[in-house]
């Protein structure tokens, strides 16, 4: 059970999970068996999810914003406001090729930027598979299901799963 998760669940008091943000078509979370290798890939093989994303989650609204990739990476930024715009969090975040693979680092921050993890500490989410437009890391997907229409799921420890739906914005 990764800590940050745990941490999302109870900072998030106030929030009201939704079990998902379009029942119609959630993505599939998938994990890294132990002792299994990540899966191969290069960061060339995300640079579908550059751009500006914003739209729902968590009972309130989401904003995803990642970068071409360059030098090897893609960095990315998260926030969560709830419904009324009162800001919830931020999440800092690089994909990075290491090992033949791509990994996903995240830091999560609390409105007025104190950091939920230790300072060294981050969050690592190894790629358990790689689709044309789905990356599935260890409890969290991305997945393009359409033009412009980004989804993406995470496993919050006991408390099952978050869903994301995002539409592109720039």
């Amino acid at each position: 059970m990764k800590p940050i998760l745990c941490a999302l669940a109870m900072t998030a008091l106030s929030v009201t999970m939704v079990a998902h943000a379009d029942e119609a078509a959630p993505v599939e979370i998938k994990s890294l068996a132990p002792g299994t290798a990540p899966a191969a890939a290069t960061i060339e093989d995300l640079a579908w999810l550059e751009g500006r994303w914003t739209g729902g989650g968590l009972g309130g609204v989401s904003e995803e914003i990642m970068s071409a990739p360059s030098g090897g990476q893609i960095m990315g930024m998260f926030r969560q406001s709830k419904a009324d715009g009162t800001l919830q969090f931020y999440e800092f975040y690089h994909f990075a090729e290491e090992d033949g693979s791509v990994i996903l680092r995240i830091k999560h921050f609390h409105p007025d930027l104190t950091g939920w993890e230790e300072k060294d500490e981050r969050e690592a989410f190894p790629l358990v598979a790689l689709g044309e437009t789905a990356a599935y890391f260890d409890g969290l997907t991305f997945a393009l299901v359409a033009p412009g229409e980004l989804r993406a799921a995470v496993r919050i420890s006991d408390q099952g799963r978050a869903d994301f739906s995002y539409s592109k914005a720039d």
